[in-house]
């Protein structure tokens, strides 16, 4: 039985940031807003700080969320231009910031259901660490969605995504540990 919603509902902000972290539509149909813009890199920012701090310090975990909404922001706003892209970079960072933010939401629900499914004297953090290996993974195909719709070819996109996950997932998480 299909869903009954209002028809503007198909033209609104967060159905567009819906579809694009269901890898259904693209960062081009979201508004050109810095505000928009902001609240996303904020609420990435805060996500990321709060899925770090289940095994790191506050500290670190600040510094992580803060270094990696920036690595978001000034490396998409360096690589867009590159591609004559200079257009889509607020929204391209809205999308990107905002599945950022969804795909580590989901990551501390699962941090959550695998430690109480895996409590110690298992090696929980290695088995956890193992199982959310899979969130990098999609990360990488999210980001690598949302910079084919910015104009990149496949081969940039990809590696754009998988050297941003590299750098902050590994790189950055292991110098703040």
């Amino acid at each position: 039985m299909p869903i009954n919603v209002p028809a503007a509902w198909e033209n609104t902000t967060p159905k567009a940031l819906l579809d694009i972290v269901t890898l259904d539509g693209s960062q081009n149909k979201l508004p050109v807003s810095i505000p928009l813009m902001s609240g996303c890199l904020a609420a990435y920012a805060a996500i990321q700080t709060l899925d770090h701090s289940l095994e790191h310090s506050w500290g670190s975990a600040l510094i992580f969320g803060l270094a990696s909404a920036a690595i978001v922001g000034v490396s998409t706003a360096l690589l867009l231009p590159l591609y004559k892209s200079r257009e889509l970079i607020v929204q391209s960072i809205t999308a990107l910031a905002a599945v950022g933010a969804a795909i580590g939401f989901a990551s501390i629900i699962l941090h959550f259901i695998f430690a109480a499914a895996l409590p110690p004297p298992l090696p929980t953090g290695r088995l956890v660490g193992f199982l959310l290996f899979q969130i990098v993974i999609w990360n990488v195909f999210a980001f690598a969605f949302i910079y084919r719709h910015a104009r990149l070819r496949m081969i940039p996109a990809f590696a754009a995504a998988a050297t941003f996950a590299v750098v902050v997932d590994f790189i950055i998480a292991r110098l703040l540990h």
